[in-house]
């Protein structure tokens, strides 16, 4: 209940820690004390590449308008030629009609000449006879005027019809008139005078002429040009005489279309190239906005307006918004509290672990703020990432780490990029740190972390900066190469400051782990040399319960470590520990009670060796727990034989049970060891093996040993075969070979 308490103390502070930063931030930061149309107080300077709206809006403005004033792109509407085609057949079919009338008509004519014609000899013949009679006539009235006599006059001629000379009216002409086209004189004269072959050429012409020019040609008006168009076209043809030529020039001008029609496509193009072709204005991180002194413009107003770098007259506003921050950084505590409590229950449980994890998260809140106007990568995020990965768990940092940056983004007024950037930073960084348990191995983690954010840094500027970042090259490499070296520096300041964690905190690196395990400990030199058989036993107790631990998902190096110094406390008197006895058992000279107190011992004086060796706690606890409050049979089992009344509570431990499954994977491969080696005397096969190992473990269960220790029923059917899988190996059959 103390340790719950103080957890949630430190919950509580973390969370105040968390909003004072927040609001004493970049994000909610006073602002600039700017005034439109007044000097300004300072040099501003852009805290990071801005984009100036309304210059870049300006210049878009007049872009659009040289757009808007460009000439039409036309093209040709060969759909018209089908329009001037047709109505060129019309009109030679009713030529035709007035050709077929002229041609009846000159026939009429000449009938009616060849009719005067033979009227005007009856005529004269009749003017003839009429001139004889009256010359008769006259004679006979001579004749009677002298009193002759006159001979009869013959029978008085007809009088002769005048008959007019026939004239050619032309009626055929006038059929022109009803054309959709008008003729001059000379060309109606030109057209009937044509024989058919003759016509049928010309009307060839006209239409070959009119195809070529409207197909071909561009005609937005039918205007000099289009004159010269068809003139060159007529020029093309042969045999024609100047009369013939006007005459094909003529219809073909009244006939042709405007075919010019605009290009939409091109058109388009064209303005939206000429549109879009603007500079882009934009001020780059430390490029100066309005210096000391100078006018504060409207545009420059605008921009620092834009970007919420003014002073805000509105506390309402800020609080709104505040308010709505602090409401998802609960929402964050809250998830993160969520995910500890279901996947890692013992940071919630334990102080150490939750004080290192308070105060990696207070010293990174605090690098944060303090770097909150720094333009180039800071490394306090991804050492908190890191230093989580290392102290505390791989799989919780992965998880924090995001948080973190989520929280820090309102510290530092972060961005698109900032997120982009630091969150997978963080989690490369996190999976990296597995491999800095080997010493060989920590150079190529900072090298690969260089890499790795030189990489990012580049690949979120091309995608935030877009072309802007290629424009400046020497700005992005320098952003990239800070970034990298961040990334070198977050592994050697994690990994130079495990020893300050390890003393202050008293918390177990893998580094550290290492170091236990190293045979040249002085503890383990001493096992070696005054206690060889505990030495032996430690070492294979460490197998079996670094085996055990890892396949059930504990820690399998801290398991290890405690299986190597869980019985340095036999150092005090080893040749009373079976495994270091050779000859004489000292505890047959001895009471039950004093053997037991002795072998009890160990438990203690390990302790003391442990404070003095300033051995982990973990150690410490393994230590403790290894043996529970288990029950020295034999020697409870000896005294029960000369005094029935005992008290069993002097032949148990007087201990703790196993608090972890670390402890718990130490305890039963400390018993199972044991129990293997004094059965194998007299058995080694895998049965029998597998039997002791059940016995010993279901004996634990039973007696209650495992109560505490966080194991579940499948984890200790894994211990178990796992036990099983190493003495296997160890204990296995040999071949007897012949003397």
């Amino acid at each position: 209940m103390k340790n719950q308490l103080f957890n949630i103390m430190l919950v509580i502070v973390a969370v105040a820690v968390t909003l004072l930063a927040i609001a004493g931030g970049a994000y909610f930061r006073a602002g600039l004390a700017v005034t439109y149309g007044e000097p300004s107080t300072e040099r501003i300077r852009a805290p990071h590449p801005m984009d100036n709206i309304e210059a870049t809006e300006r210049n878009r403005q007049t872009a659009w308008e040289l757009a808007q004033g460009l000439a039409l792109v036309y093209t040709i509407d060969h759909g018209e030629w089908r329009i001037v085609e047709n109505n060129l057949r019309l009109l030679y079919e009713d030529i035709k009609e007035i050709r077929v009338a002229y041609e009846q008509e000159h026939i009429d004519y000449l009938q009616a000449v060849q009719e005067h014609e033979y009227y005007e000899a009856a005529t004269q013949a009749a003017e003839l006879a009429m001139d004889e009679w009256n010359a008769l006539r006259d004679q006979r009235d001579a004749l009677l005027a002298l009193g002759q006599e006159a001979p009869a006059l013959p029978e008085m001629p007809e009088t002769p019809i005048p008959h007019p000379a026939p004239e050619f009216l032309g009626e055929s002409f006038y059929m022109f008139a009803n054309l959709h086209m008008q003729f001059l004189e000379d060309d109606r004269q030109l057209l009937v005078s044509f024989t058919d072959e003759e016509f049928d050429a010309v009307w060839g012409g006209v239409l070959s002429v009119a195809e070529s020019v409207q197909q071909n040609i561009l005609i937005d008006e039918i205007d000099l040009m289009t004159e010269r168009d068809v003139s060159r076209a007529i020029n093309a043809l042969t045999g024609l005489d100047r009369a013939t030529e006007t005459l094909i020039e003529n219809i073909v001008l009244s006939h042709l279309h405007e075919n010019a029609i605009p290009n939409e496509e091109e058109n388009r193009r064209r303005f939206e190239e000429v549109a879009n072709n603007y500079e882009r204005v934009r001020f780059y991180a430390g490029e100066i906005l309005v210096d000391e002194n100078e006018i504060v413009t409207y545009e420059v107003y605008q921009l620092l307006l834009q970007y919420g770098m003014l002073r805000s007259d509105s506390l309402r506003d800020s609080l709104v918004q505040m308010l709505g921050v602090f409401a998802l950084i609960a929402g964050l505590f809250v998830l993160c509290l969520m995910y500890l409590g279901f996947y890692h229950p013992t940071i919630i449980a334990r102080k150490k672990e939750a004080g290192v994890l308070f105060t990696v998260f207070v010293l990174s809140l605090a690098l944060t703020w303090v770097f909150r106007e720094f333009s180039f990568p800071f490394i306090s995020l991804l050492i908190f990432s890191m230093l989580v990965s290392l102290l505390i768990d791989r799989r919780c940092a992965l998880f924090l780490s995001p948080v973190m940056v989520l929280i820090s983004f309102f510290v530092v007024e972060g961005s698109l990029g900032y997120l982009m950037f630091y969150i997978p930073a963080g989690m490369f960084i996190c999976l990296l740190s597995r491999f800095t348990t080997e010493r060989n191995k920590v150079f190529l983690v900072g090298f690969l972390a260089t890499i790795i954010q030189f990489a990012l840094a580049i690949a979120v500027a091309l995608i935030i900066d877009r072309n802007y970042a290629l424009a400046n090259l020497n700005g992005l490499f320098i952003t990239a190469g800070f970034a990298a070296v961040s990334g070198m520096l977050t592994v050697i300041i994690c990994t130079g400051s495990l020893p300050f964690w390890e003393t202050l905190f008293g918390v177990v690196t893998p580094v550290k782990l290492l170091d236990l395990t190293n045979p040249t400990n002085i503890l383990l030199r001493r096992l070696t040399i005054e206690a060889p058989g505990t030495y032996h036993h430690s070492l294979i107790v460490a197998n079996l319960a670094e085996t055990a631990a890892f396949d059930i998902g504990a820690n399998a190096h801290a398991a290890r470590v405690g299986g190597y110094y869980h019985d340095i406390g036999k150092l005090k008197s080893p040749h009373y520990f079976v495994e270091n006895i050779d000859g004489e058992n000292p505890h047959d000279l001895m009471e039950p009670i004093s053997s037991a107190q002795l072998i009890i011992g160990h438990v203690s004086y390990g302790l003391k060796l442990a404070s003095e060796h300033r051995l982990p706690q973990f150690v410490r606890d393994m230590i403790t727990q290894h043996h529970g409050t288990t029950m020295l049979k034999y020697f409870y089992v000896k005294a029960k034989e000369s005094s029935p009344q005992v008290d069993c509570k002097d032949y148990r431990y007087p201990y703790e049970i196993p608090q972890t499954r670390e402890a718990a994977c130490v305890m039963l491969a400390d018993s199972v060891e044991a129990a293997v080696r004094a059965t194998m005397p007299s058995s080694n096969s895998v049965d029998d093996v597998e039997k002791t190992i059940r016995a010993i473990v279901s004996g634990k269960l039973n007696d209650g040993q495992l109560a505490d220790s966080q194991l579940s029923i499948k984890d200790v059917t894994v211990i178990e075969q796992s036990f099983l899988r190493v003495l296997r190996g160890m204990y296995h059959e040999r071949i007897v070979y012949p003397k």
